[in-house]
């Protein structure tokens, strides 16, 4: 993910860090017997990616981007499959790894999708970094 997919440097960088942060999370869910290390690559996931969620809505918000609602919808959408991808790992479940893999792919799809589409707006506004 060097490629910078949606054209804004900051958003972009966010989404490399997130993307590391799920990797982390599948490698630590694939390790049996590494609760602890797993349990924090999830909360941090989360932490972080509600926070760059927050930043790239208020980016929205701030330059009146049309498609804000539904985009943050699907930011909605993503952190509740990161609680469940939690809560099965707390219950002891052996498909977390299979579901943190699935948020790979929503993130990768959201990225080159909606995230993209925000970069192409701004552009085409001559907003340079949002």
């Amino acid at each position: 993910m060097s490629e910078q997919p949606t054209g804004t440097e900051t958003v972009d960088v966010h989404h490399r860090v997130q993307m590391t942060l799920v990797g982390l999370v599948e490698q630590a869910l694939r390790r049996s017997g590494d609760r602890a290390v797993a349990e924090e690559a999830l909360t941090r996931l989360a932490d972080f990616t509600q926070a760059h969620f927050q930043t790239e809505e208020h980016l929205m918000r701030r330059h009146a981007y049309p498609q804000v609602e539904a985009h943050a919808e699907a930011h909605r959408r993503l952190l509740d499959e990161v609680r469940v991808v939690q809560r099965a790992h707390a219950g002891g479940a052996a498909d977390g790894a299979d579901v943190a893999g699935s948020l790979r792919g929503w993130l990768l799809d959201h990225i080159r999708g909606m995230d993209r589409a925000f970069g192409e707006w701004c552009a085409a506004r001559g907003i340079a970094e949002p």
